[in-house]
């Protein structure tokens, strides 16, 4: 298997080096599991090669970025995995209309420090920064920003892909790959929408009661200058510095806000920025990502307080992380048929993976399987991610 295919990439571009493999049997999600191969193919004429191989002979295709899932939807025993890693160029940036070229493997942080020499921004910035851009168009990801910019398929005027049957498409027809995971094919290069950063400025509220905090919610969601509305609950609002209540910053794309100077705006985002790895440093490696109506936020939050469970959020749009340690496992179980009860469901921020499967329903099943059939019907493309497939 190494020798063919490190014939259709080349040199040092293939390895099954038990160093590699062990590297590669991890993601976010601390699911273990190790590949027979890994490979970083360099172009698309060497991903459609490996697709026809692939179908050739029977061989599982894992699909990577730079590893960031939650929901171990990057890794997969015995199987290749096709890494994105190094196509990481910038093709073509037109400054006039806004608009940029990219390969699927570059990283959202690296993305926008090339950017900025020209004062333009790709805006959804996920809170992984090393977080690809094939990896979030594959997600259709949400971010903070989300709130008044929607998810990033309103950001992508274009997409190019290799299918698991080794086509290669170029298509504005997004919704083949967007939000696929994988599914359906190897995303090689996007055309993505910029903007200039924006003016921001933020507003800081605390709550000691959650009908308060919910009542302010519902006023600003109808406000089309906030830019976000991030909630922290009492325990994560100590941590980052804030009073012990109930959390809520706030952001315009005008100057409303009280915090409006450049230097007052960026403290506050560097400690949204902080959230994630102060809780990670606490032992909280296990995160999952509810999402429930604002009808059902007030029983959400007030399940993880009385279970000393952290809980932050794009709040506004209904989609939370909760926090779990390593010995949590069965009160993620409890979690889990708790968000079920209340009509709520995962995978809307990290996707389905192999986690979330049991929460994907049988409409979006039916529309899986259609779209199988017709791009990956050997299942050769991310094999027993999201639905079990043949």
């Amino acid at each position: 298997m190494k020798k063919k295919i490190s014939n259709l990439v080349g040199s040092g571009k293939a390895s099954d080096n038990s160093v590699d493999l062990e590297a590669y049997s991890y993601c976010s999600s601390e699911t273990e599991l190790k590949p027979g191969l890994v490979v970083w193919p360099q172009n698309i004429e060497q991903i459609r090669r490996i697709m026809l191989y692939a179908n050739q002979s029977h061989a599982p295709i894992i699909i990577r970025g730079s590893g960031t899932s939650l929901v171990g939807g990057c890794v997969g025993g015995n199987n290749t995995v096709l890494s994105s890693e190094q196509m990481n160029k910038i093709t073509k940036l037109d400054l006039k209309n806004k608009v940029i070229e990219v390969e699927a493997g570059i990283r959202i942080k690296d993305l926008n420090n090339a950017l900025s020499e020209f004062k333009l921004l790709f805006p959804l910035v996920p809170f992984n920064p090393v977080k690809t851009i094939g990896g979030m168009i594959a997600l259709n990801a949400v971010t903070k920003e989300s709130q008044q910019l929607g998810r990033i398929s309103e950001w992508v005027e274009e997409a190019e892909f290799v299918d698991g049957t080794g086509k290669y498409y170029t298509t504005k027809k997004k919704d083949v790959v967007i939000g696929k995971e994988g599914l359906t094919g190897f995303i090689t290069r996007a055309r993505l929408r910029l903007i200039e950063p924006p003016a921001l400025s933020i507003d800081i509220f605390t709550f000691s009661e959650l009908s308060q905090l919910l009542k302010q919610v519902r006023l600003l969601q109808k406000d089309v200058e906030v830019y976000f509305l991030e909630f922290f609950d009492k325990s994560i609002a100590k941590e980052m510095g804030f009073e012990q209540r109930y959390l809520l910053i706030t952001s315009y794309t005008s100057l409303k806000g009280k915090n409006k100077t450049v230097l007052e705006v960026r403290k506050i985002l560097e400690k949204l920025d902080s959230v994630h790895p102060l809780l990670r440093s606490k032992g909280y490696y296990h995160l999952q990502d509810p999402a429930v109506s604002i009808e059902k936020t007030y029983d959400l939050i007030d399940w993880c307080e009385k279970k000393k469970v952290g809980l932050h959020g794009h709040i506004g749009l209904g989609l939370f992380y909760a926090y779990f340690s390593r010995e949590d496992k069965d009160l993620i179980k409890t979690f889990k048929s708790f968000i079920r009860r209340i009509n709520g469901s995962f995978g809307g921020v990290f996707g389905i993976g192999s986690a979330n499967k049991d929460f994907v329903n049988p409409v979006k099943k039916k529309e899986f399987i259609k779209l199988k059939d017709e791009y990956d019907y050997n299942n050769i493309l991310n094999p027993g991610k999201i639905i079990n497939y043949r």
